[in-house]
């Protein structure tokens, strides 16, 4: 018979739940933190909402993350404002990660950054980021570099990417890798990317490109096999590529590509016209050609007007 709520030992049932959370089991844990919960402790509550949230269950969370705050857990505004992001309420999210900002959660910076761009408001957005970036503010340094690199201002994107890397931040140093190797093809940048790869997708594939060209072809393929694993839409397209180049298996390829474009990688549409057309499946090339296209691919829209010509 379960327990009167009066007589409820939360600490314990915290502790449990904890424990099934640790062990990936947030169903079960969402019991016992809800029966911590009951009168309202914001440590339960804020467990209560990571557990949800893990499950995917987005509103959910951000109701127990909200009791959490208002119960005292300041640790919540930071996680409010990240699932209120991710809900695309970006006026609530900044209004949660300026609280965060304000009981002195410095993560909450590229949060609330993220959602000043999201509402249309960029240059406060940049200057957010740049204020935070200028405090010593690592991570905020390195959502600075990405939007000034977005912006076409190369220079001062590598300086604050350098800053946060010198900081210490080891994605920082990572996506440095990755810049570094688009930039020069250096082979000398391998233990950079090769320590960066479980950090940042692009230094993943950065390192797989470097392998291809230095003649290690199973081992870039195991590389990017492990990247599309863990769910790095960004390994796909190269790895369709290595299929098709390398081992000449169109089959796997085709499945790699058609891998990114679930995930969203626009370039993967193009690349399975490509097999398609010289596959002879003409009319399957031009729709994939088609969405490339119309998404910006100039390359598509050149290749998609030339089939086109010979089709008349």
């Amino acid at each position: 018979m379960p327990a009167p709520d009066d007589d409820l030992d939360v600490d314990a049932l915290i502790d449990r739940g904890c424990e099934l959370a640790d062990l990936g089991d947030h169903e079960q844990a969402l019991w016992f933190f809800r029966r911590a919960a009951v009168h309202g402790d914001p440590v339960a509550l804020f467990d209560l909402g990571n557990s949800l949230d893990a499950l995917g269950r987005e509103d959910e969370a951000a109701d127990a993350f909200r009791q959490a705050a208002a119960a005292g857990e300041d640790d919540a505004w930071l996680n409010l404002a990240s699932v209120l992001a991710r809900l695309g309420r970006w006026a609530d999210a900044e209004r949660a990660a300026r609280s965060a900002l304000d009981a002195g959660d410095t993560k909450a910076w590229t949060v609330l950054g993220d959602a000043l761009e999201a509402q249309g408001r960029s240059v406060e957005a940049l200057r957010t980021l740049r204020t935070a970036a200028e405090r010593g503010d690592a991570r905020a340094g390195l959502a600075l570099a990405h939007r000034l690199l977005d912006s076409g201002r190369t220079l001062e994107a590598w300086h604050w990417a350098q800053v946060s890397a010198d900081a210490g931040d080891a994605v920082a140093a990572a996506t440095l890798a990755a810049w570094r190797w688009d930039e020069t093809r250096d082979l000398a940048l391998e233990p950079q990317l090769r320590a960066g790869a479980e950090l940042h997708e692009e230094a993943r594939t950065g390192l797989a490109a470097l392998l291809r060209a230095t003649g290690r072809v199973e081992e870039a393929r195991a590389v990017l096999e492990e990247g599309a694993l863990r769910g790095e839409v960004g390994s796909w397209l190269p790895l369709g590529n290595l299929y098709r180049d390398e081992l000449d298996d169109d089959v796997a390829a085709a499945a790699a590509y058609r891998a990114g474009i679930e995930g969203g990688d626009l370039h993967s549409h193009h690349n399975l016209g490509v097999l398609l057309l010289d596959a002879g499946d003409v009319d399957g090339a031009i729709e994939h050609f088609s969405v490339a296209a119309a998404g910006g691919d100039e390359l598509a829209a050149r290749v998609l007007r030339e089939v086109l010509a010979d089709e008349d």
